[in-house]
């Protein structure tokens, strides 16, 4: 499977997946059907309207070009300029857009793949588009080429859990560092993702880091090495917090 390195805001590298043409078309399909209900309904709204019937053709072309197509036009640009790289549909799939380093695309990056969305799927019925994604790597539509933007997977917590085995507990398990519930469940997703990577690329420079920020955060001191002191730390979190659920 295709995947791609994200640098975070404590300049570690983290590995994501890419998304699939399966996703992309299916995050499209819902898009779409959100799309068809809201032309359904403005146009129901408007024949069932005295006051439209009242118009001129002129004066209901304007009507309709500011509440029908002028929305359907910048659905997908507006939706994941404000919404950080996704539409609802993409929200549903768990899939966001980023640049090909791993960046948030910029406004210019956005408008690019909105624009390129003639080429790649109104002018055609989505073959070109569909055609490019599936014969580059990054499963890229004309549109991502152009602005250096591709689509990738978000781990979901419950994604984590099944890559990470959930530990297992003996009834006198006793946490050894109990500050760690001053951490948040982002904090310890990042640690997972981090033991993850190493085991993967054995990049021991991702353990040191993390485990430096928790031991100054935590005010720990403890000669256990990084990758045994990040693996104690998820599982005296995860005991502690299902403690108190």
């Amino acid at each position: 499977m295709s995947a791609i390195k994200i640098e975070t805001t404590q300049n570690v590298f983290i590995e994501y997946n890419l998304a699939g043409l399966g996703e992309r078309i299916l995050a499209f399909a819902l898009d779409l059907l959100i799309m068809i209900l809201y032309i359904w309904a403005v146009l129901f709204i408007v024949s069932k309207s005295r006051m439209i019937k009242m118009l001129d053709t002129t004066s209901l072309y304007i009507l309709l070009f500011i509440f029908l197509y002028f929305p359907i036009s910048v659905y997908s640009l507006v939706q994941e300029v404000f919404f950080n790289g996704q539409t609802i549909g993409k929200r549903v799939l768990g899939i966001k857009v980023i640049t090909t380093r791993g960046k948030q695309p910029s406004l210019t990056q956005y408008m690019v793949r909105w624009l390129f969305r003639i080429i790649d799927i109104w002018s055609n019925f989505g073959i070109i588009g569909i055609a490019v994604a599936a014969s580059n790597p990054y499963h890229q539509r004309v549109g991502d080429l152009a602005a250096g933007t591709c689509l990738i997977k978000l781990k979901s917590r419950t994604e984590l859990s099944k890559q990470l085995i959930i530990p297992e507990f003996h009834q006198l398990y006793e946490p050894k560092y109990t500050q760690v519930v001053l951490l948040s469940d982002t904090d310890i997703n990042l640690v997972k993702e981090a033991l993850m990577t190493y085991k993967k690329y054995q990049n021991q420079e991702i353990l040191e880091t993390f485990a430096k920020k928790i031991k100054e955060v935590l005010q720990i001191n403890t000669p256990d090495k990084d990758e045994k002191f990040l693996n104690r730390i998820v599982k005296d979190y995860t005991y502690l917090t299902s403690k108190e659920d």
